[in-house]
């Protein structure tokens, strides 16, 4: 396998606190200031579309190891999927609802008996189980969400 990354409770809980996070977030803060806002090359916005897709490509991965034996996974190329989907013109209130739907998604699949362990073939990193899929999900949205959040306190 790739690494030890594990899907367990826990893994659960960060998926959905993240996209409750940035659900809050994206409620109290004005598009214009989520745009004004620059994390590295990017956005806070687009950061957020990032997220957003990301959990989308996750979430499709875990249905197919889940749906299908060893299906092959291709490998996700963020910069094609931010040329495309222009992230930084979309309402931040459906990049919150595109996360927040893809990571309940990947919480109701993997909480399925034997889910965890259904097997994909990644075309770079090999053989990963559909709870690395989704462990992977939760560290990458967790390491945004904490990019993110020193930027937007709440009052």
């Amino acid at each position: 396998m790739a690494d030890d990354l594990m899907y367990d409770e826990d893994t659960a809980f960060t998926l959905a606190d993240d996209a409750t996070t940035i659900s809050a977030l994206v409620r109290r803060t004005p598009d214009e200031r989520l745009r004004a806002v620059r994390i590295g090359d990017w956005t806070a916005k687009e950061v957020i579309g990032h997220v957003a897709d990301t959990a989308e490509v996750f979430a499709e991965r875990v249905r197919r190891c889940v749906s299908e034996d060893r299906p092959t996974l291709p490998t996700f190329d963020q910069d094609a999927a931010h040329a495309e989907r222009h992230n930084n013109d979309a309402d931040p209130m459906v990049l919150a609802k595109r996360l927040q739907a893809a990571h309940a998604s990947i919480v109701a699949i993997l909480q399925r008996p034997g889910a965890r362990d259904r097997i994909g073939v990644h075309v770079e990193r090999g053989l990963v189980t559909a709870g690395w899929i989704g462990a992977y999900q939760a560290r990458h949205s967790h390491d945004h969400v904490t990019e993110l959040q020193p930027h937007f306190l709440p009052r």
